[in-house]
């Protein structure tokens, strides 16, 4: 008898410790532990309470411009690599831009100059220099396809040209790798060949990009670049065929493949406002001998080759991150 109420006893204390112990833990829970977004359960019956959240909630776009600090832009590979803020993900503007009116002449023109650099997800990069999408990425090196669409070249550009034929715009296609560190040194390389269009040559860009400094709203950059073309490239735009001859009156000339230049530019990004800025530049290009001496540069041109101009840049965060 005495066993049976004790083990009546025990019971009866096993049950109000399992029906309490829930009751005694959301005692020991702080405010914080109930800050939570999953359904709060009663410990006895199941049912699904509503807990009130005080937390403030942002309901506007404020949530996308939190970071106001300047960060490099760590994946372009254009003008703005390690100039602009890390958020942009779009930016668009135009400038005047002085240059020469085709490569490799010594006359100059003022030319409005439209720029659209694009970056999505750390995948697709656009820039001055074509698009680019990283397929693979490790350790800080980048590999994938390129592209390009290069500028048209009309006789009626210059009258040096008077009888060479016009070249249309021409779309490259091949691959590129590149590869940064210390968020102050790029350096890519991309193997491109022209499909459609005015050439059917092959193109190699060497490239590299270091951050000079950056001081408040202010950050400037150099590059330096070399190209290096092929046979059918260099016969379209700097050789002189027989019937070439007879039109324009200049000499034949058999242009070989090889190095064509190399050169080098300065960059500068001055922030003017929310999302604003100026990028002035300067370039500068040298033209190699077997290039260099062509009838279009040796008579009519000049192997150093000048850019100079600024851009007015509009910046977007699109939020696809």
């Amino acid at each position: 008898m005495i066993v049976t109420n004790s083990l009546r006893f025990l019971a009866v204390l096993s049950a109000a410790a399992i029906m309490g112990a829930p009751a005694a833990l959301a005692q020991d829970e702080g405010p914080q532990a109930r800050q939570i977004d999953e359904p709060y359960l009663d410990p006895i019956f199941g049912k699904k309470r509503e807990m009130r959240d005080d937390r403030p909630r942002v309901t506007n776009d404020d949530e996308f411009d939190q970071d106001k600090k300047w960060h490099p832009l760590r994946d372009f590979v254009g003008v703005l690599t390690f100039l602009a803020p890390s958020n942009t993900d779009l930016s668009i503007g135009v400038g005047p831009e002085y240059r020469p009116d085709y490569f490799g002449s010594d006359d100059f023109e003022w030319v409005p100059d439209p720029e659209v650099y694009v970056k999505f997800r750390n995948f697709v990069f656009l820039d001055n220099d074509g698009a680019d999408l990283a397929l693979i990425g490790f350790s800080g090196f980048s590999f994938g396809p390129s592209l390009r669409l290069t500028n048209d070249r009309d006789e009626e550009d210059n009258v040096a040209l008077t009888g060479l034929g016009d070249i249309d715009h021409t779309l490259e296609v091949g691959g590129f790798a590149a590869t940064k560190f210390v968020d102050s040194f790029l350096f890519r390389f991309k193997v491109r060949k022209g499909v459609v269009g005015g050439h059917r040559g092959l193109v190699v860009d060497a490239a590299g990009t270091a951050l000079l400094f950056r001081y408040g709203r202010i950050s400037t950059s150099v590059s330096a670049n070399a190209t290096w073309v092929g046979e059918r490239y260099a016969d379209t735009y700097f050789s002189i065929t027989p019937e070439q001859s007879l039109a324009s009156g200049l000499p034949v000339y058999d242009a070989p493949r090889g190095m064509r230049d190399i050169g080098g530019s300065f960059n500068a990004y001055v922030n003017i406002g929310k999302r604003w800025s100026l990028n002035p530049y300067v370039r500068y290009s040298y033209i190699f001998d077997d290039f260099a001496e062509t009838p279009i540069i040796a008579l009519y041109g000049d192997r150093n080759q000048y850019r100079a101009g600024f851009h007015l840049m509009r910046e977007f965060n699109l939020k696809w991150r």
